[in-house]
C-alpha cells in the first residue's frame, strides 16, 4: 500500500503561496532600493549645487542667481522630503509582505511536520503488519512441520 497524505493539496498550496509572496517580497525590495538610489542622487545633485553656488556667488555678487538657486534648493529639498516619505512607506509594505512570507512560512512548516510524522506512522504500521504476516508465516510452518511429525510417528 502506498502512503497518501490526505492534505497533501493544501501544502502544495501553501508551497505555491510562499513562491508567489517571495518574488512579490523581491519586487517591493527591489523597488525600495530604487527609490534609495533615488533619494541619494538627489542629496548628491543637492550637494553638488549648493557647492556650485558657493563658487558662483563667490566670483558675482548677483542678487538673482542667489534668489534662482535658493528657490531651486527649496525644490530639491521638497522632493528629497518626498522620496524621503515614499521610502518610509514602501518600507512599511516590505515589512508588511515580510509578515505574510513568515505567516505562510510558518504554515507549511506546520504540514511539513505533519505530513512527516504521518509518513513515520504509516512506515511503522508497515513494519508491524510485515512482522505480523512474518509471524503468522513462522507459526504455520511450525505448526505443519509438527502436526507432519506427530502424523509420521504415529
Amino acid at each position: 500500500m502506498k502512503f497518501r497524505f490526505k492534505f497533501q493539496k493544501l501544502l502544495d498550496l501553501e508551497k505555491f503561496r510562499e513562491e508567489e509572496i517571495a518574488k512579490e517580497l523581491k519586487k517591493v525590495q527591489k523597488k525600495l532600493h530604487e527609490e534609495q538610489k533615488m533619494e541619494l542622487l538627489l542629496k548628491s545633485l543637492l550637494e553638488t549645487r549648493q557647492s556650485e553656488m558657493t563658487k558662483m556667488l563667490q566670483t558675482y555678487a548677483d542678487a538673482s542667481a542667489f534668489v534662482l538657486f535658493e528657490s531651486y534648493f527649496t525644490k530639491l529639498n521638497g522632493d528629497i522630503i518626498a522620496q524621503r516619505s515614499k521610502i518610509k512607506k514602501i518600507s512599511e509594505e516590505v515589512e508588511q509582505v515580510r509578515q505574510r512570507l513568515l505567516s505562510v512560512f510558518k504554515k507549511r512548516k506546520l504540514l511539513e511536520k505533519l505530513r512527516e510524522r504521518h509518513v513515520k506512522e504509516f512506515d511503522d504500521q508497515e513494519k508491524r503488519l510485515e512482522s505480523k504476516k512474518l509471524d503468522e508465516i513462522a507459526t504455520n510452518r511450525f505448526y505443519y512441520k509438527h502436526v507432519r511429525q506427530k502424523d509420521v510417528l504415529e
